[in-house]
């Protein structure tokens, strides 16, 4: 039974190729932190691309950090039910002491970030699970979190990214991909005859 639940799942996954349904999202972080979060669609670099801004603190320690996440949203039946994956990075500060008494240094350092998110008219509603790692400072080296966030939505799609200008910048992408390409091969734009 659960691998036919999972065999429905990823093949819906493959099957959707719609955008999600908003540009502009702010709310509310609920979990084993508790904090802000605010989402931006990034069509330009994307469609499905999203960047996320965490200003969080710790429920379980005297810690807190601003995170900021890229992450790529797949969607399942309908752009309102997505999964999403992603990484960033984080800078916070602590409280926390060491053996001697001493405090930590404020944490940097990478993040990871799976989930899942449904939107209902102008409310986005997430769960996800992010590791994060601290290179340096921090009471400790890993440290994982789970959350649900409920945000607001601001800008509905296309509101902020007009669709017109969205499909003009791929069409840029590709035309300066097949100029690059063309200038690796050495092959002028009225030579069809060479290979490149």
């Amino acid at each position: 039974m659960n691998r036919l639940l999972l065999l429905t799942a990823l093949t819906l996954g493959t099957l959707t190729i719609s955008a999600q349904s908003y540009d502009f999202g702010l709310g509310l972080r609920l979990g084993t932190e508790w904090g802000a979060t605010v989402q931006l669609r990034m069509p330009v670099i994307h469609k499905n691309f999203v960047l996320e801004g965490l200003l969080h603190s710790s429920l379980q320690r005297d810690e807190g950090s601003l995170t900021l996440l890229g992450k790529q949203h797949q969607n399942i039946l309908t752009r309102r039910l997505n999964l999403f994956y992603g990484a960033g990075v984080h800078a916070g500060w602590t409280g926390e002491k060491d053996d001697d008494g001493n405090t930590f240094n404020g944490p940097i350092g990478i993040d990871g970030i799976v989930g899942a998110e449904a939107t209902f008219a102008r409310v986005n509603v997430s769960y996800d699970f992010k590791p994060a790692i601290n290179v340096t400072g921090g009471s400790q080296v890993l440290s994982v979190h789970s959350a649900v966030s409920v945000r607001y939505v601001l800008a509905k799609r296309n509101d902020i990214w007009d669709k017109k200008k969205e499909r003009q910048t791929r069409r840029e992408r590709k035309r300066r991909k097949k100029e690059r390409e063309r200038a690796k091969s050495d092959k002028k734009w009225w030579q069809v005859w060479k290979e490149g």
